[in-house]
C-alpha cells in the first residue's frame, strides 16, 4: 500500500529532525541542546522539511496532470484523492476543479457542469473564470448542444489565447468542435488546427480526432485519414484515439 502525501511529509519532517538531534548529540553534546546557535539550527531544519513538503506535494500535482493528461484514470483518481486528503482544511474549491477534470475524463459531463457551475470563483481566483466556461462549454458539445457551447467560449478567444498557450488551444479546440457539430466543417478546420498545437496527450488526439471528422466532411478522405492516423498516435489507449482506430478501420484503410 502506498503513504499517503500526509505520512509522506511526515516521515520527511521527522527524518530532518532526527539527524538534526543524532548530528548535534555527536558534536555539540546533548546537554548543550538549544543553547546558542542550536536552537536556529533546528528551526533550519523544520523549515527545510516544510519546504521539501512543499515539493511532495507540487509533486503529485504534477503525476496527477500527467496522468490525466494521458488519460492514466486510476492514477489520476489516486493521486486525486492524496491530494483531497492533504487539501482538504484549505484550498478545497482547487481541489474541486481537479474532482471535475476526473468527471470529465470519464465522460460524466452532465455531473461536470452541475459541479462547475457550483464552484465560487471567487475562491479560486477570477481570472481562472474563462477555464471554467470553456470545460462548461466542452461538456455541452459532448452533451449535443454545440450552439450554447459556441455561444459561452466565443466571447472568451482573445482572453483564452491570452492565458497561456494551452488555454488558447483549449479554447480553439471548443469552437472547433462545436462549429463541426454544427455542420460549418471550414470553420471547424480552421480553428482545430490552431488547437494542434497542444502539447497534452489527450487533448491532440481529440483534437486531431474531430480534425479527421470534419475533413471527411469535406471529402477529403486522404487528409481525414491522416488526421485519425496521428490522432491514433498521440494516445493509442485513449478514448478519442481508440475512436481515431475504428474510424481508419471502417474506412478499410491501415497504417503504413
Amino acid at each position: 500500500m502506498s503513504l499517503t502525501l500526509q505520512n509522506q511529509v511526515r516521515i520527511v519532517i521527522i527524518i530532518l529532525v532526527l539527524l538534526w538531534l543524532l548530528s548535534h548529540a555527536l558534536f555539540v553534546g546533548v546537554q548543550n541542546f538549544f543553547k546558542g546557535w542550536e536552537f536556529g539550527t533546528l528551526l533550519l531544519a523544520i523549515v527545510i522539511g516544510i519546504g521539501a513538503a512543499n515539493l511532495l506535494a507540487r509533486r503529485t500535482v504534477s503525476l496527477y496532470r500527467t496522468a490525466v493528461a494521458q488519460e492514466d484514470l486510476p492514477v489520476a483518481k489516486r493521486k486525486y484523492q492524496m491530494m483531497h486528503n492533504f487539501w482538504k482544511r484549505r484550498g478545497s474549491e482547487t481541489i474541486k476543479t481537479y474532482g471535475i477534470n476526473l468527471l470529465i475524463l470519464e465522460a460524466n459531463y452532465r455531473e461536470a457542469i452541475e459541479k462547475l457551475q457550483m464552484l465560487d470563483i471567487r475562491r479560486i481566483g477570477k481570472k481562472w473564470a474563462p477555464i471554467v466556461t470553456t470545460q462548461i462549454a466542452w461538456c455541452l458539445t459532448q452533451l449535443g448542444e454545440p450552439g450554447k457551447a459556441l455561444e459561452l467560449v466565443q466571447p472568451l478567444k482573445h482572453q483564452l489565447e491570452s492565458m497561456g498557450p494551452e488555454s488558447g488551444c483549449y479554447g480553439h479546440l471548443v469552437l472547433g468542435v462545436a462549429h463541426f457539430l454544427l455542420g460549418d466543417s471550414n470553420e471547424a478546420v480552421r480553428y482545430l488546427e490552431k488547437a494542434n498545437s497542444t502539447t497534452s496527450p489527450s487533448r491532440k488526439s481529440t483534437v486531431l480526432l474531430y480534425l479527421g471528422e470534419s475533413y471527411a466532411a469535406l471529402g477529403n478522405a486522404e487528409g481525414a485519414r491522416l488526421a485519425y492516423q496521428h490522432a491514433h498516435e498521440a494516445l493509442p489507449t485513449g478514448r478519442f484515439g481508440i475512436t481515431a482506430m475504428e474510424r481508419i478501420r471502417q474506412g478499410g484503410q491501415t497504417f503504413p
